[in-house]
């Protein structure tokens, strides 16, 4: 008998026993494969509310980096060249420590759980949804886009955390991850890696999908994915394929309507889900938070003790710091510069993310500058580079920093500078650095923080090895390095970019 999974897909129970009222509407049921859940569309609704607890604060049984989504959001930026990491779960993945990238690591088997553990249960929904009798197909197709739309993204996680960039896998024949749309459960047989065409074929699939599904829906917060979410995740996975009219033409359509952020939004903490920029983010209330675990949040990460509680609770992790030389490229009258603290020890940290007296501060998943630097990288890719610094230089105006006058590759740098000045501390630093094959270069008090970890482009320390425990339970896996097998290699280079 085969197992899946390395045995944990099939111990869905444990993970969804946690309550969780308040926003998300319905408890989570405990076993979203239990057939007597989906008797009904507010049934399956439950389940969805359920894959959406768990996306957003994880399991019940937490490590400080593995609360959720958003912890990796934290771990793609530790992994860049904007952050100081000094001290914390996050310094392992700052430092690329061997012991935290082997296939061995229990990083590496977070992360795979994490997103094969929210799979099968989507795959629970998007099975049995669709049988039920006398459902409203509005609500309907409104729980089945979601879903679609989360197996997707959980999928372009994956292949991101567990290969080299689509362009450069395509090129080397590099394999993908394992697909599967159905439920699965301890007897399952295990499924092969795949190409990396075939992993992107099924997340284009689902997204696509979800977008029709949510074509007339319309959510109640943006802590639930609506069609312009979808989007917005199309426009991305477009970006890493280089197909770059489709990501343009996504990212334009993801934004509509939600303006940029306000100079004064933007140095309001980054903890207001109703801000106008913001397309989609996770909400806190008093029965779902981080906190509850010890507050593994980004607001708790970043050493500023700005508003975390009484007077005599300011405190923090103090986990991240900011780099002189990542400081040093904003303008003094840059509004964005004036969020930076330089502490009493002579280290720079940022006030950019801070919580509300209540800890229940939200965090941004996408938003409107994103995408609008999407949109400006793909026009100038394309070669529009009149309307590809109009974008550009729309942002910069408003933050108060000056403007470019750069074409054609110039251009593109300073766009893919932007975004790092406009969307550190969100998730994207270490997927945009492979990606564009930059590589990663720290400089300056990176090295007083053992941060100084220079990683040629095509390096296999951004890429995480598959976990040996699913490659000991899953014989379609060949245990072998590639080329000769599916696990990842450790720490060489891959030339042919």
């Amino acid at each position: 008998m085969k197992k899946l999974l390395y045995t944990t897909i099939a111990a869905i129970a444990a993970f969804f026993a946690t309550s969780c009222s308040g926003f998300l509407e319905t408890a989570p049921t405990s076993d979203v494969a239990d057939s007597q859940v989906f008797t009904s569309v507010k049934g399956a609704q439950a389940a969805l509310n359920g894959c959406y607890y768990y996306f957003n604060f994880g399991t019940v049984y937490r490590r400080g980096d593995d609360n959720g989504y958003i912890t990796h959001l934290m771990t793609i930026d530790a992994r860049g060249e904007d952050i100081i990491c000094d001290g914390g779960w996050y310094n392992f993945d700052y430092q690329f420590l061997d012991g935290y990238r082997r296939g061995d690591s229990w990083k590496n088997y977070s992360m795979w759980f994490f997103y094969y553990n929210l799979i099968n249960n989507l795959n629970s929904i998007l099975t049995y949804t669709p049988q039920i009798e006398g459902g409203d197909p509005a609500a309907v197709n409104a729980v089945m886009g979601q879903a679609y739309a989360l197996r997707g993204w959980s999928y372009f996680m994956l292949a991101q955390f567990f290969q080299q960039t689509y362009t450069s896998a395509k090129k080397n024949g590099l394999p993908g991850v394992p697909i599967y749309t159905e439920p699965t459960s301890a007897s399952t047989e295990g499924k092969p890696r795949g190409t990396i065409d075939e992993t992107f074929d099924q997340i284009l699939s689902d997204l696509t999908n979800a977008e029709k599904c949510l074509a007339s829906y319309t959510r109640d917060s943006k802590h639930h994915i609506d069609q312009q979410v979808v989007d917005g995740m199309l426009a991305h996975v477009y970006l890493v394929m280089n197909d770059w009219a489709k990501a343009r033409s996504y990212a334009a359509l993801a934004r509509a309507g939600y303006p940029m952020t306000s100079n004064e939004d933007w140095k309001a903490g980054f903890n207001n889900l109703e801000t106008g920029s913001w397309i989609w983010g996770v909400k806190q209330d008093k029965e779902n938070q981080w906190e509850a675990t010890g507050d593994y949040s980004p607001f708790a990460q970043w050493a500023n003790k700005i508003t975390r509680g009484s007077s005599d609770e300011f405190w923090s992790f103090n986990g991240f710091w900011s780099p002189e030389d990542f400081v040093n490229l904003f303008e003094t009258e840059d509004i964005r510069y004036e969020r930076f603290i330089l502490d009493a020890s002579g280290v720079w940290t940022s006030g950019k993310f801070y919580d509300n007296l209540e800890r229940t501060a939200n965090f941004p998943y996408m938003r409107t500058e994103d995408l609008l630097l999407v949109e400006a990288e793909c026009a100038a890719r394309m070669g529009d580079f009149d309307n590809a610094g109009e974008l550009l230089r729309s942002l910069q105006t408003l933050r108060g920093a000056s403007t470019s006058t750069a074409i054609q590759d110039d251009l593109i740098e300073e766009i893919l500078l932007e975004r790092r000045k406009e969307l550190y501390g969100e998730g994207y630093a270490s997927f945009d650095i492979l990606r564009t094959h930059k590589g990663l270069e720290r400089t300056g008090d990176h090295i007083s923080h053992s941060g100084n970890k220079t990683q040629p482009a095509g390096s296999w320390n951004l890429v995480y090895q598959i976990p040996v425990t699913e490659i000991t339970n899953n014989p379609q896996i060949n245990a072998q390095v590639w080329p000769a097998g599916d696990q990842n290699p450790f720490d060489s280079v891959l030339e042919n970019l």
